[in-house]
């Protein structure tokens, strides 16, 4: 998985994420991310690839829309990967 930097877009961040399956089965994919800035911006934001999952050898691109009512969107904001999780489907 691939976090870009985010894209200052409105009153919230753009979090670009890139999923690829390097294994051998379909897989289904789930990503947290918590984007922090000063002036207390902090926002967590969540995903999950549910429909077919991604074939192995193929990638997703995917955008994370990260929001904090209370505090102004930061120039330089900071993105942890807070969870990453793969599912393997079996049949």
């Amino acid at each position: 998985m691939t976090v870009f930097k985010p894209v200052r877009s409105g009153p919230a961040l753009t979090v670009p994420v890139k999923i690829t399956n390097h294994g051998d089965r379909r897989a289904f994919y789930e990503v947290t991310v918590r984007v922090t800035g000063p002036q207390g911006f902090d926002a967590t934001v969540h995903m999950k690839s549910e429909v077919v999952g991604l074939y192995p050898g193929t990638s997703w691109p995917a955008e994370l829309t990260a929001r904090d009512s209370g505090s102004p969107v930061p120039e330089n904001p900071q993105v942890v990967i807070v969870k990453s999780a793969k599912v393997e489907k079996f049949s």
